[in-house]
């Protein structure tokens, strides 16, 4: 299975206005380069925070494919699924009516599971032939917990004080926060 985000979130969890009180700068006093940085940053703080913990912060749009019909949704916390598509045996692509999964929503990672008395279809034989697009993330940044954002702050100001490619030491301390937040999706397969 592999994912990506097919649309963005509209907003970013935190604003630059945030990470600059946080970082102790003056935006009256910064090159409209620095605000741009900032506001680089930031985004890069949250994908990071994304893929390490498999979550979205903000509402957006996943599609994510499959070799065969998923029991699992792969981030989350999931919102809605909008739909369901596979290439039948002969070829064709074809959406899969809603009415014959049910998602639950409450289990991270999400399950899909059939609706009961309903069969799979016929699938053709190749990889990535079913996909699933489905909406993520929590309502908007007042909704995310406090150490998702104190994590990103972390990374903020690491990249913004550390702007050269050097080693880093294994965990940082956004990474503990995160481990220890509990939001992180873990995956076995």
């Amino acid at each position: 299975m592999a994912w990506k985000v097919t649309t963005d979130p509209a907003s970013e969890p935190l604003t630059t206005a945030e990470v600059l009180n946080y970082l102790k700068l003056e935006s009256s006093s910064l090159p409209a380069a620095e605000t741009t940085l900032i506001e680089t940053l930031i985004k890069a703080a949250r994908q990071w925070v994304e893929r390490h913990c498999n979550v979205g912060l903000l509402p957006q749009t996943i599609t994510e494919v499959f070799d065969g019909f998923p029991e699992e949704l792969s981030v989350g916390p999931v919102r809605s699924v909008t739909s369901i598509s596979y290439k039948d045996s002969d070829g064709a692509v074809q959406t899969w009516a809603a009415s014959n999964y049910v998602v639950d929503t409450y289990e991270q990672p999400a399950r899909i599971r059939r609706a009961y008395g309903v069969v799979n279809p016929s699938l053709r034989d190749e990889i990535n032939n079913v996909s699933a697009v489905y909406v993520i993330g929590y309502d908007d940044a007042d909704a995310l917990p406090a150490h998702i954002k104190q994590a990103m702050l972390l990374t903020i100001a690491d990249a913004y004080e550390n702007r050269e490619n050097y080693v880093k030491q294994l965990p940082t301390a956004a990474e503990y926060i995160l481990e220890s937040g509990g939001i992180r999706i873990w995956r076995f397969r």
